[in-house]
């Protein structure tokens, strides 16, 4: 309630009516290459007239690639440019960078990406905007510029004249930080699904040098009755974490903790998509923690399956062998979790462990 009442402000802020069928609020949400977006803030009194611009500059917070977008609107709410065709968008942002989405070019400051208003708007005086992602994991600020005048050292130039720049500020619509992955529990959790019968999950690790060559491999295999609920919404909220427990001691030692966050974009591609009975994961760059796929199929009592496969430097695998009985566990936000325990491996030295489930 507390959201939608600041919604509604900000909407009223901007001059939108309940009734109104464009600007900010009711426009729908545009698509990157298919990939649905949100919308992250909205950005009041948008300028493009005479020699003023409008920047807004985001940081990825995500640990995974967005795409980005800055989208325009007159002061009837018309849109004057559709990222969707490129035009006020950049893609595949990556973790940590910080890019800027702009009316046009400024001297001030550095614009990756510059908005062409499309027909039939012409111009911008009290506009409207908002910043649409594919992760509302974003860091952003909305500024108008002079785009005439730059910054110089009054000792170099004292005739000069600054630049004009005002912070317009920025209503977010949702949180730009969900809360982390949980890190991996000190101990094992408890209550979680195990395989149907002996043998139904194996575990493979490789450690080798380069580090590039370390790989995983997890395949776990029926036990209790999974629905594409149970999974909960890894597209949007729903974080997981693969835990790999050495057991041999009187406490567990975690020797392996690798997580796969919520949303996101992975290359050109949402990290992850729903299917029929379940999810998948695929994140080509191997980010955060070396996870490279993960797919989730519920089924009845006996069927449901789990694949997860690694690799490489972000593996972060603790060498090996591993001191048996060894306890993975893979755990969804949405509270469920499944595991698998290795008392006898086939294999277990220092570049390789291999074993079927208890």
């Amino acid at each position: 309630m507390r959201l939608l009442s600041t919604f509604l402000g900000v909407a009223a802020t901007l001059g939108l009516g309940a009734h109104a069928h464009a600007g900010v609020t009711d426009t729908p949400v545009p698509t990157f290459n298919g990939h649905a977006a949100q919308v992250v803030a909205l950005v009041p009194g948008v300028i493009k007239s005479d020699a003023i611009e409008t920047d807004v500059i985001c940081t990825n917070l995500a640990p995974v690639g967005v795409d980005i977008g800055f989208e325009v609107f007159n002061q009837a709410g018309v849109r004057a440019n559709r990222v969707s065709t490129g035009n006020g968008a950049i893609l595949g942002v990556g973790p940590g960078r910080t890019v800027t989405i702009a009316t046009g070019g400024t001297a001030v400051l550095h614009e990756d990406a510059a908005i062409t208003l499309e027909a039939p708007v012409t111009e911008l005086a009290n506009g409207s905007g908002r910043v649409v992602a594919t992760d509302i994991r974003l860091a952003c600020n909305a500024f108008t510029v002079d785009s005439l005048h730059t910054v110089e050292s009054p000792g170099k130039c004292p005739t000069c004249q600054p630049p004009t720049l005002a912070n317009l500020g920025l209503s977010y619509i949702a949180s730009p930080l969900p809360p982390p992955p949980a890190p991996c529990p000190a101990t094992p959790l408890a209550a979680c699904r195990k395989p149907a019968a002996p043998g139904r999950a194996l575990l493979l690790l490789k450690d080798r040098t380069p580090d590039t060559l370390d790989a995983l491999l997890w395949k776990w295999a029926g036990g209790a009755a999974t629905t594409k609920a149970d999974f909960g919404d890894p597209v949007a909220t729903t974080n997981y974490q693969l835990c790999l427990y050495d057991q041999s001691g009187a406490t567990p030692t975690l020797r392996l903790a690798s997580n796969a966050p919520a949303g996101g974009t992975c290359g050109a591609r949402p990290c992850w998509t729903g299917t029929t009975t379940g999810f998948v994961y695929a994140d080509p760059a191997l980010t955060p923690d070396g996870l490279a796929t993960i797919s989730a199929r519920g089924a009845s009592a006996g069927a449901a399956k789990l694949l997860i496969k690694g690799k490489g430097t972000n593996l972060p695998l603790s060498g090996l062998p591993l001191g048996p009985p060894v306890r993975v566990q893979l755990s969804a936000g949405s509270g469920v979790c499944w595991e698998a325990v290795y008392t006898t491996p086939l294999t277990n030295n220092a570049g390789k462990f291999k074993a079927k489930s208890d």
